[in-house]
């Protein structure tokens, strides 16, 4: 794109901008495009097909050229603007969070799906990052008693600015997930269910990952030791200490370890072993009811 004195229409400047993306290796040159473009020009997207014609000044054109070079490196769209939407929400995130991600919608609407609309619960989100679960949930269920857990401060800041930005009641606590000697502190009474999307990828599943994910977003939020399974080894054994009687546990789960995390469950006693697919078809959520005592 020139920067010299010549008129550049908002049409023009997407056009230029989608096939630029392209030839970058972008999944979604046109909404990456179009969402950069509203950035800079801080409006809607619906705006920028209303005003299609309106030619940009240099300055305009410069600034969106930075995000556009952003993209073009790989950078996601989510840090570039510092905001994504999740579950009708539009949350703050930065590099220090994991994007939130469509799929983990499955499992708030497994939650949901899971239990009474006029319930009154006690819920616990581990690994919250952005607080996009549990701020999803508060934000659907007023009444229920919603909290996170996570072990980065950065992450938690930016969940306490999302709470604080969408009026939301949801306390968050650094507390590390897999040292339970720490649980005790935070969790001063039973949870009625416990939600997580803990770190799931394995060192071997490198090669099939998103290369903008692997550069970008945080590795601790991505990666567990044993084949990916760290966490939901540990959860097996331990979270039934966190729940109530009939507690349940919703999890989130790569696509391949479905009968993995469910023989960890079944083999601790957790009852109620189900999997639900998300909108691809692939395993997501792992949901169970506690053991028996």
């Amino acid at each position: 794109m020139s920067t010299a004195q010549e008129i550049w229409t908002i049409k023009d400047v997407l056009t230029w901008s989608i096939g630029f993306l392209q030839k970058s290796g972008s999944e979604s040159p046109r909404l990456d495009a179009e969402v950069l473009l509203a950035e800079s020009l801080s409006c809607r997207r619906l705006d920028l097909y209303l005003t299609y014609d309106k030619p940009l000044e240099v300055t305009e054109r410069n600034r969106y050229k930075d995000l556009i070079r952003r993209r073009a490196q790989g950078e996601p769209v989510a840090y570039i603007t510092g905001k994504r939407d999740f579950f009708g929400l539009t949350l703050n995130v930065s590099p220090k969070t994991l994007i939130p991600r469509p799929d983990t919608e499955t499992l708030v609407e497994a939650v949901l799906d899971k239990t009474a609309k006029d319930s009154l619960l006690r819920v616990l989100d581990i690994g919250t990052g952005t607080g996009c679960i549990a701020l999803a949930l508060k934000n659907e269920r007023k009444g229920w008693d919603v909290s996170g857990w996570d072990i980065s401060p950065e992450a938690l800041l930016i969940a306490e600015s999302n709470a604080l930005k969408h009026e939301l009641n949801v306390p968050f606590f650094a507390v590390d997930a897999l040292n339970p000697s720490t649980w005790a502190f935070a969790a001063r009474q039973k949870f009625d269910v416990i939600v997580s999307n803990p770190p799931y990828i394995c060192e071997s599943e490198v090669a099939d990952m998103n290369a903008s994910a692997l550069k970008f977003e945080p590795r601790s939020a991505l990666f567990a030791d044993d084949n990916g399974l760290q966490f939901y080894a540990l959860f097996a054994q331990k979270l039934p200490d966190l729940l109530s009687e009939n507690g349940k546990v919703f999890l989130e789960i790569g696509f391949r370890q479905r009968d993995a995390v469910c023989s960890l469950l079944e083999e601790a006693g957790w009852r109620e072993v189900r999997s639900l697919k998300d909108l691809s078809g692939h395993d997501r959520v792992v949901t169970a009811s506690s053991p028996l005592l």
